[in-house]
């Protein structure tokens, strides 16, 4: 039964950050534009918290590098922005987290990921 609910818990998650994801997918086209203007653009946290609207400031290229793996996601740089059963923490940087999901929440991002 634990083994289902932390199952269960992974799948939500993954489907949390892969929506966050896609916001900020939309959000590269806009910061992309500017550039060449302002180095700094805004994105979303993609953690796995539904309620989670934190704004981060990253460079195109910081945001670029995160996407090359479909199992990233950037977050608040904040001990309650991660889920250690589901990811761990692979960059920290001043301004944002990198986080890899792991096992079930891996294939799932991987699956939903629109780079993929």
């Amino acid at each position: 039964m634990a083994e289902v609910e932390t199952n269960n818990r992974a799948e939500r998650a993954a489907r949390n950050q892969a929506l966050f994801r896609a916001v900020n997918e939309r959000l590269a086209e806009i910061n992309d534009a500017f550039d060449a203007l302002l180095p700094l653009g805004e994105w979303v946290c993609e953690c796995a918290n539904d309620d989670c609207l934190q704004p981060l400031q990253l460079t195109h290229g910081e945001y670029e590098a995160i996407r090359q793996d479909g199992t990233t996601f950037l977050v608040f740089p904040e001990e309650g922005h991660f889920f250690p059963e589901v990811e761990r923490v692979t960059e920290h940087h001043e301004r944002y987290w990198v986080v890899e999901k792991l096992g079930i929440a891996a294939r799932r991002v991987q699956q939903t990921d629109p780079r993929d």
